[in-house]
């Protein structure tokens, strides 16, 4: 019995964190086709457009200090310069976004 837990524990696991890369990679072409162009590939919004629109720069400390769930709300609603992707993007989506804006923070 103990074995089988532990074998049901190991696919429970590998499933969350094959879940978790799924995520990150939907996060990433997300990010590639509809944030590249005025952030940048690295978020910094150093771009031609991301400069004319005067875009956040995703690494400040005033969007690496919003919570997810307010990262999720700009996206989604918008804000200055930023359209609204709630239309065009699911929650899932949004919140793929987010997952992928927190690690290009960590870089």
């Amino acid at each position: 019995m103990k074995s089988m837990t532990r074998l049901l524990s190991s696919v429970a696991i590998a499933c969350l964190l094959s879940a978790a890369a799924h995520a990150q990679n939907n996060g990433a072409t997300l990010f590639q086709s509809n944030c590249v162009m005025c952030h940048g590939a690295d978020g910094k919004g150093s771009t031609p457009t991301g400069q004319a629109l005067k875009v956040a720069n995703l690494h400040s400390p005033e969007i690496v200090k919003m919570s997810d769930a307010d990262l999720a709300n700009v996206i989604s609603k918008g804000k200055k310069s930023m359209p609204a992707f709630g239309s065009r993007l699911s929650p899932p989506q949004v919140e793929a976004l987010v997952s992928y804006i927190r690690t290009l923070q960590k870089q």
